[in-house]
């Protein structure tokens, strides 16, 4: 069908990550120091992130482990690395 196909490339035009982008979050309520990493999935309007244990403060290791070094976030909240 000819109009769902040109549906899904406008959709996919739209997403401002993708997989594997390295991305910058400034904080969350889980992670107020904020954090960085790589995009692991992408939702519609959220992104999984695998988080860069170096990226977080040593004072949040305990929130960082319970995370099993992944959170989702809006992707509002998240900004690409240049």
């Amino acid at each position: 069908d000819v109009c769902s196909s040109d549906l899904k490339e406008k959709v996919d035009e739209k997403k401002p990550f993708d997989v594997g982008d390295e991305v910058t979050v400034k904080k969350t309520d889980l992670l107020p120091t904020g954090f960085a990493g790589t995009v692991g999935k992408v939702y519609e309007n959220s992104i999984l992130i695998e988080i860069d244990p170096a990226s977080v403060a040593n004072s949040r290791s305990e929130e960082l482990h319970d995370l099993h070094g992944r959170v989702v976030v809006r992707m509002s909240e998240a900004t690409k690395k240049a």
